[in-house]
């Protein structure tokens, strides 16, 4: 296995956190508002602050079922916000947020999974750049930091069984709720293949206490103090009322209704590399993970589990959801991404030619140029050749082209227009009319 030194590893990895630090600040100087950010750092600023889950007026109340970016999403908004009462800085906090959390994750996974660890960390961190729609970290919203912890939450689950469902728990009640797809399949899946059913019960004990400390918090601050009001409200909000669910389309709608509900959806508005990526990477991911030689038992138990799991939210969200929210992909997307990167890490690809070759076009639909992926695929074919086919100069390849793709983000972002953001209502509290609507009216 090939292993970066520990020089080598902190100079890439300090270049790249710079790079994007870079490209993450001039991102949230040109995004615009969004509702979903007001009520994702005005609910989970009440959270840390006074244990109050509210998102406002607009939001429904303390612990409103309307919420559905929890605490996990926003911290790093939410102290960016305390400190500084300045937006840019909130939304660059809760970036740096995540590259905390996915630091921290991969340090604590590698004293109990082997993998290369410089490797994986420079891999990791590129990742979040790499899913459509990356820039939705800025806005507070759960989807990637979520993911993040319940990917590194999988990848401990052979090794700290009850610790992972902890994890899985958090990033679930606490992050983003469609992560509870995922799970459902990767446990019960898990769980069949291993005839592990007598851990059910300790399992379950495990992965309900973050819930029950939910549940209390509900009990103080929710309408009525009533955690049945809630939970019903929750499930008529979440299985009967959500339009980006589907669910309640079930059983009145024909096949026909659901092979063509993307031409009513966010779909239609898609370039054609975002949707080669989420209609066809996911194809190719499973072929990867496939043929993949893995040879350590503890991988092999979650390779199919993980296949089924993000394949399954991968079908929900192509059939079911008639909105089809880009952002929804990214749970499927940055685990599949995350978990090919940490079989490159265990050298379980870059030895098979055909193996190396698809996972280079598999990254190849996540770069943001033609010009790169044709790039890419020129220099992994020189790459092949006798003088330079060695492990090292493949990883070497790899690193080059994401630091090139990160570049090229920069660039293309020259020609958007910078916004000016100034929330004087807003300083006091966010919680308000006022705030609110100064926010909207940016």
């Amino acid at each position: 296995m090939t292993n970066f030194t520990n020089e080598r590893t902190y100079i890439l990895y300090v270049i790249q956190i710079f790079f994007l630090l870079i490209l993450f600040y001039i991102s949230a100087n040109k995004l615009g508002v969004f509702e979903d950010e007001y009520l994702a750092l005005t609910s989970n600023s009440g959270f840390f602050t006074s244990l109050d889950f509210n998102g406002g007026i607009k939001a429904g109340g303390s612990y409103s079922v309307a919420l559905t970016s929890g605490p996990v999403s926003s911290l790093g908004g939410v102290i960016g916000w305390l400190v500084s009462k300045n937006l840019l800085v909130a939304r660059l906090s809760n970036f740096i947020w995540s590259l905390l959390l996915n630091f921290a994750l991969i340090t604590y996974a590698k004293k109990y999974v082997k993998f290369d660890y410089g490797n994986l960390l420079i891999f990791s961190t590129f990742c979040i750049l790499l899913v459509p729609w990356y820039y939705g970290v800025l806005y507070s919203i759960g989807e990637i930091t979520s993911t993040i912890l319940f990917f590194y939450s999988v990848i401990l689950f052979p090794f700290k069984r009850h610790i992972s469902l902890v994890l899985m728990s958090v990033s679930i009640f606490y992050g983003k709720f469609l992560l509870i797809v995922i799970f459902s399949i990767f446990y019960l899946f898990n769980l069949f293949i291993n005839n592990e059913y007598k851990k059910i019960y300790k399992d379950v004990l495990y992965f309900i206490f973050p819930l029950v400390m939910w549940f209390l918090l509900v009990g103080w601050h929710y309408e009525n103090n009533s955690i049945t009001n809630y939970i019903n409200d929750f499930i008529y909000f979440n299985f009967t009322n959500n339009q980006s669910g589907g669910l309640k389309e079930i059983g009145s709608a024909t096949i026909a209704d659901y092979i063509l509900s993307y031409k009513g959806s966010e779909v239609v508005k898609w370039s054609i590399a975002d949707k080669l990526r989420v209609l066809i990477s996911p194809l190719i991911f499973c072929f990867i993970v496939v043929f993949s030689n893995i040879s350590e038992n503890a991988f092999k138990k979650i390779q199919y589990p993980i296949i089924f799991s993000t394949m399954t939210l991968y079908l929900w969200f192509w059939i079911l959801s008639p909105t089809k929210w880009i952002r929804y992909s990214q749970h499927f997307l940055l685990i599949q991404l995350l978990f090919i990167f940490f079989l490159l890490s265990t050298n379980n690809i870059q030895n098979n030619y055909l193996l190396s070759g698809v996972f280079v076009i598999y990254i190849s639909l996540f770069l943001n140029s033609y010009f790169l992926i044709f790039l890419f695929l020129t220099l992994f074919i020189i790459q092949n050749t006798k003088k330079f086919k060695t492990t090292e100069t493949f990883m070497g390849l790899i690193v080059f082209i994401l630091f090139l793709n990160s570049f090229n983000a920069i660039y293309e972002l020259r020609s958007k227009q910078n916004f000016d953001f100034k929330f004087d209502d807003c300083v006091e509290t966010l919680n308000s009319i006022d705030c609110y609507k100064e926010y909207m009216n940016q």
